[in-house]
């Protein structure tokens, strides 16, 4: 009888799913990309009835002063940010009871996230233009001398990479100095001062430790979550001074856009990241999850995704991921799945559930690598995979995490507010869809574990 009145109690919350559009509910929730869109309007229309033909002699720097400094802060402290939320949601994974089942579904979504990169690269790499496609790109050749051997030439090219490009350089790329990677910065060691490299070791070194010290560490979790608080408040404070930067420095790019008539260019690739954005979102939804669901249990789940259809809608005219995982709750419960299943593991499935995050950060990476021209080699490879997966854990409380995927791979003369806009654009569409694929990939998951639940009481009736 309890089950009954549960499944009816759950039923009434599915036909009373809210289809009205909320304003409120969105700016609240939105408040920051849609001042930072506003902002960008306003430095467009600007640009367009006053134009002021700047240049480097006449106000451009002194206009770019906001954005050199937002970016000269942002792009050091997101190394801090990342690593410490990493830690902080390492310490949290391994606060909960451990089981066998959870250790499985750790893996099951590292895998998941994995395939989604490849996939997003491939994808951004192929639809994605360049803007100029017939210019040469040049692979491993920057690291070769051919006055070496080929061991050599390898042993260089990979002591470059990891000595300077991934430890201190893992989450920026300068371009001014990105050709001497693996080359001149050889000679000094790890004390060459991109974005303190001791920082990413010392991050590291704590994330490491919360698994091996368990729930002895309460002292150095603690310390861990202080940090990682301080840090995600001065990170509301540097997002929160980028419309300023946008606006500034986007009324010296937009000037130059106008000059130079790259309209055209820039409504091509913009099309083709919006296409690039539901193309993957797509495929991750319909072909990634159900192929992985049917290695695990042998059936492909589309009766799953289908009775979780009536909730899709509420992904767009609602909003925050915390209400979206309660409604999904105890919509899986009006859905006859297992109440003991939903309450025990769907909140640790949505905890590290990164898939959407990975792939929102290398579909932006690769859009304003290819929109500036930028060479594409393996460096950049790896680098983009090392940081998507790294972005991953702790993907809940990354804000706007998709477009720090722009802020990592450009330097602050590139901003333009159309570009901004539009990324805006593209954000809130892959966080829907990402919301929606999170979802299905929760409920498939509870869906495993209900055929091990069956699968291991009816090995037990049997015996």
């Amino acid at each position: 009888m309890e089950d009954v009145e549960e499944y009816v109690d759950a039923n009434e919350i599915d036909n009373n799913l809210s289809l009205k559009f909320n304003l409120k509910l969105y700016f609240k929730e939105f408040w920051l990309a849609i001042t930072t869109a506003l902002v960008c309007l306003l430095a467009i229309v600007q640009s367009s009835f006053v134009p002021l033909n700047l240049n480097e002699d006449l106000g451009a720097h002194i206009l770019l002063i906001p954005a050199h400094f937002f970016f000269r802060h942002v792009r050091s402290f997101v190394v801090l940010f990342v690593i410490f939320a990493s830690a902080n949601k390492t310490a949290m994974l391994f606060e909960s009871k451990r089981s066998t089942v959870k250790v499985k579904i750790l893996l099951h979504y590292f895998i998941i996230s994995g395939i989604t990169l490849v996939l997003t690269l491939c994808a951004g790499y192929l639809i994605i233009m360049r803007r100029n496609p017939t210019a040469d790109t040049l692979f491993f050749s920057k690291y070769v001398d051919l006055n070496y051997r080929p061991f050599d030439n390898f042993i260089r090219f990979f002591r470059g990479l990891f000595v300077h490009d991934l430890p201190g350089n893992v989450l920026t790329t300068r371009l001014d100095h990105y050709n001497e990677f693996g080359t001149v910065k050889l000679s000094k060691g790890l004390g060459d001062g991109y974005n303190a490299p001791g920082f990413i070791i010392f991050g590291a070194i704590i994330a490491f430790s919360t698994y091996f010290l368990g729930k002895d560490g309460e002292i150095l979790r603690n310390l861990i979550q202080l940090i990682h608080r301080s840090m995600l408040a001065i990170y509301w404070i540097l997002l929160c001074y980028s419309p300023i930067a946008l606006y500034f420095g986007g009324i010296v790019q937009f000037d130059i856009i106008r000059r130079e008539k790259l309209y055209g260019f820039l409504i091509i690739r913009y099309m083709l990241l919006l296409t690039s954005v539901v193309f993957i979102a797509l495929l991750q939804i319909f072909v990634i999850l159900p192929c992985f669901h049917f290695v695990r249990t042998r059936k492909f789940g589309y009766d799953v995704i289908f009775r979780l259809s009536a909730l899709f809608p509420s992904a767009f005219v609602e909003g925050s991921t915390v209400r979206m995982v309660e409604r999904t709750k105890q919509y899986l419960k009006s859905r006859r799945f297992s109440s003991e299943a939903v309450d025990s593991y769907l909140n640790y499935c949505t905890l590290i559930n990164g898939a959407g995050v990975v792939s929102g950060f290398a579909i932006n990476a690769i859009f304003s690598l290819k929109l500036y021209s930028i060479d594409f080699d393996w460096a950049v490879v790896i680098k983009i995979i090392f940081t998507s997966m790294l972005m991953s854990v702790p993907a809940t409380e990354f804000i706007q995490g998709y477009m720090f995927g722009i802020i990592f791979f450009l330097n602050s003369s590139m901003i333009n507010p159309d570009f901004i806009m539009v990324i805006l654009v593209a954000d809130w569409l892959m966080d829907r869809v990402r919301v929606i694929s999170n979802v299905v990939a929760d409920a498939l998951t509870i869906d495993y574990i209900e055929s091990m639940n069956k699968t291991s009481t009816t090995s037990t009736q049997s015996l």
